[in-house]
């Protein structure tokens, strides 16, 4: 500083925007019936980054990517138990139709920004894909009329299902408890 000169100070500010990729929340059915649909969504917030690809993965294997440059933009791969409708399918949602037993597994959604950051986001969830009984309980053996002290022999047959189906007893609205342990037979579908 020279002699005379006032001193000055000299504030710089530098103020950069972060950008940052960020998933805001999937939903994944947990439990889905055999034969019917199922969305699965993956939302996220590109914060300012441009899109690049939004993979689908069940159990580790991709089945689905939709890349917007690309055309068309959405891509399958084929994969048992996942049958994807692409007209009801996007970035943000992949429409499942005709679900198997198969489609039972680990769903993963993963997100990419573009060059130059190349940020990846990626969240999961489990789906249970269950089979319902093709029919209500069947009650055979039972006689028309009981006596007080008769012993009650009879057989409640349910529908295939998987997982098998629960069956409990009721007389006159009232749960019933067993002295012996009744035989339940689980049949393999």
């Amino acid at each position: 500083m020279s002699p005379g000169s006032t001193p000055t100070n000299h504030q710089y500010s530098w103020h950069e925007t972060v950008k940052s990729l960020r998933l805001i929340g999937m939903k994944i059915e947990e439990h889905t019936v055999r034969g019917n649909s199922t969305i699965l969504e993956c939302r996220y917030d590109l914060q300012g980054e441009v899109l690049y690809s939004v993979k689908w993965y069940k159990d580790g294997h991709e089945f689905y990517r939709y890349v917007p440059r690309d055309h068309p933009p959405a891509q399958l791969f084929p994969l048992p138990g996942v049958h994807v409708n692409l007209t009801g399918s996007d970035d943000w949602k992949v429409n499942l139709q005709r679900l198997e037993l198969s489609s039972t597994g680990r769903y993963r959604c993963e997100v990419s920004a573009e060059a130059p950051s190349f940020q990846t986001v990626s969240g999961h969830g489990d789906m249970l894909t269950v089979a319902l009984p093709d029919r209500g309980p069947r009650i055979s053996g039972g006689k028309p009329r009981y006596q007080i002290g008769d012993t009650v022999s009879v057989k409640c047959i349910s529908g295939l299902s998987k997982p098998a189906a629960q069956l409990m007893w009721f007389i006159n609205g009232e749960p019933v408890f067993f002295i012996s342990t009744p035989t339940i037979l689980h049949i393999r579908m």
